[in-house]
């Protein structure tokens, strides 16, 4: 095929040389007159091609010009789903050994507490709403979540019971807070005289449990998207619900160390906090060498309103006010139960009474057949309206150094003369890893729970101390074995014996400064329990060592890991009356005051906007107080 002819042939298809044609036309035509002329292509096959191409590129060029549709995100035809939420009281246990704490260091990557799991759970079984979804919230709060001001957290109005120290146990803890409803926002009454739905339901008409039904009419699912004239003409079915299982829901994801245990709904004003009357501790501790007595006498006297300003961590930032209600309390061990009260029984009455109530919880007689053991495993239990930080604790610590003799019982009584003693001496805290928050008691609250959910969290629980019991046997029979089946010379006893005596008297006359002479009391010790044969068994020789030394082989009750490191066998106590002192709650109020523009008007920032603006009458507290104590909830 000619030249001429292929330029005619391109003209007559559309492809011509023009000038209007890009860069890629003229490749284009350049190939086409290539094939045209070596006779591979025919003249009707690149017509059709030709023409195909530009029904693509017409179509390209429309679709460019029409404008964009915008992806349906639910924000303007669409609104987002409002849902039901109801304000429940949840009740839970949790092993707070690997925790930082139960409340949570809001914003902080490192955070690890015991709220941290329990709203990441709620985040994940979508019980939490934002509250752009929350269909409960006031005029007020609307506008401030639509304007981006309000944290899911803040619009579940949430408040806790107790906030528990890091590696502090808990076995009724409470917290209140307003969580997403099984029954749609618009669900209806069903009348059971007609087919037609009634009233929207109300709170009162709900169940109060995850085990009754309600029959209600709701909108089917698919009529939800519907726009419009639909939505308003859309059609109830009626249907049979249940409220959701919050305990079993979160249970699921929880990790095994917190358990849900029961919840209920509560009124809108009811704070988990300022609700409850009375929060009760258990401290738990091995017997040892402790006189149980004596604790119960320091006890006594802590019973009753005081201020325990030397019995706490001050924090003078949040509280000003450190008095406090100790209502009841009780010193446990498997033969006996010594109880005291703020109510003016005779000390007989009251013991008779804990140890009726006791024998009626183990069983007649039970316990109390073997004779008292340093392993016997006691507890104490505090009962108080409130308590402050580290409060229970220091008292522990306290009657601990009285139970072990180091301090006199009336040792409380000049702690708590604040006016006498206005600051705090310096002594250790008991440990934080026998201490458990028992229960919470509510005067208005009712909490329901099902056998399904405490099935299973029973599971786990026995699951635990079957952990925990199998390693204290194994303890228990490796102190037994070599107690029975290992020798030490004499010799070695006594020489181990008048090393710590030395070491002791050494350490006695450089605090008192005066010179302490070996009036040869422990060599006659010694002496008195010698042994016939050149060897005797261990557990025989530290029996001689306990009677002549007054030490044991095992850390003081209540000391922690850290604290067990400065101690040894020649460790001499100091009066508690004769240690340093802290300084005075006067005296760090003043520094605060005082504090300069640095970090440290921070705290004064702190003490400003919780002591200063927040301070009341003693009219206006009784008043906010009496009114929480009266709101609650119910199961039933």
């Amino acid at each position: 095929m000619s030249s001429a002819n292929t330029d005619n042939i391109l003209s007559q298809i559309g492809l011509g040389s023009g000038g209007k044609d890009s860069s890629a036309s003229v490749d284009a035509s350049k190939v086409l007159r290539h094939l045209l002329e070596s006779g591979k292509v025919s003249v009707s096959d690149a017509k059709e091609a030709v023409q195909a191409t530009a029904a693509v590129k017409n179509q390209s060029a429309q679709r460019q010009q029409q404008p964009e549709k915008v992806k349906d995100t639910g924000s303007a035809d669409q609104p987002i789903e409002k849902h039901r939420t109801r304000h429940i009281a949840l009740q839970f246990s949790y092993d707070g050994t690997d925790y930082s704490g139960f409340a949570q260091n809001v914003g902080k990557e490192c955070d690890n507490s015991v709220e941290r799991e329990l709203f990441a759970a709620l985040e994940k079984t979508r019980l939490l709403v934002s509250p752009e979804e929350h269909g409960m919230l006031t005029e007020s709060e609307v506008e401030e979540a639509e304007n981006g001001q309000m944290p899911k957290r803040t619009a579940s109005k949430y408040s806790r019971c107790g906030r528990t120290d890091k590696g502090v146990h808990a076995n009724g803890q409470v917290v209140a807070l307003y969580l997403k409803s099984a029954f749609p926002l618009l669900a209806r009454n069903a009348g059971s005289d007609n087919d037609e739905p009634g009233d929207v339901l109300g709170e009162e008409s709900l169940p109060k449990n995850s085990l009754d039904c309600l029959e209600c009419f709701v909108q089917p699912r698919n009529n939800k998207k519907k726009k419009g004239k639909a939505a308003a003409s859309t059609t109830y079915q009626r249907k049979t619900m249940n409220e959701y299982d919050y305990c079993k829901t979160l249970n699921n994801v929880l990790p095994p160390s917190i358990r849900i245990l029961g919840w209920c709904p509560v009124s809108s004003e009811f704070s988990a906090r300022f609700s409850c009357s009375r929060r009760t501790y258990r401290y738990f501790f091995p017997r040892r060498n402790l006189n149980l007595a004596r604790m119960a006498e320091g006890l006594e006297y802590m019973m009753g309103r005081n201020d325990f300003r030397n019995l706490c961590k001050m924090n003078c930032e949040q509280v000003s006010n450190f008095e406090r209600v100790l209502v009841e309390g009780k010193v446990v061990s498997p033969q006996r139960v010594y109880s005291v009260s703020s109510t003016p029984k005779s000390r007989e009455e009251k013991d008779a009474e804990s140890n009726r109530r006791y024998l009626e919880e183990v069983g007649l007689g039970a316990p109390r057949s073997s004779p008292p053991s340093a392993r016997d495993m006691c507890h104490i239990e505090i009962v108080g309206q409130a308590f402050l930080w580290h409060q229970i604790r220091c008292i522990m610590s306290i009657l601990f150094h009285i139970g072990r003799g180091q301090e006199k019982s009336d040792v409380v009584k000049e702690l708590l003369d604040v006016k006498t003693n206005p600051a705090k001496p310096s002594y250790d805290l008991a440990s934080e890893a026998a201490l458990v928050l028992q229960d919470c008691t509510f005067g208005q609250l009712q909490l329901g729970r099902t056998v399904r959910n405490l099935w299973d969290v029973q599971k786990t629980l026995e699951q635990r101390w079957e952990k925990h019991a199998i390693a204290s046997e194994r303890a228990k029979n490796a102190l037994d074995s070599m107690k029975d089946e290992t020798e030490v010379r004499w010799a070695d006893v006594v020489d181990f014996v008048e090393q710590i005596d030395k070491e002791r008297r050494r350490k006695i006359q450089k605090r008192s400064k005066h010179l302490v002479h070996d009036d040869g009391e422990v060599k006659r010790a010694l002496a008195a329990n010698c042994t016939p044969t050149s060897t005797l068994t261990w557990g025989a020789a530290v029996e001689i060592i306990q009677n002549v030394l007054g030490v044991f082989p095992y850390p003081p009750n209540g000391s922690s890991e850290s604290q067990q490191k400065g101690l040894t066998e020649s460790s001499v106590h100091v009066p508690l009356m004769d240690r340093a002192k802290g300084t005075t709650y006067e005296e760090k109020v003043q520094s605060i005051l005082e504090s300069s523009i640095d970090k440290s008007s921070k705290r004064k920032m702190r003490y400003e906007e919780n002591i200063v603006k927040k301070r009341k009458t003693a009219e206006e507290d009784k008043a906010f107080y009496d009114h929480k104590l009266q709101q609650g909830g119910s199961s039933v």
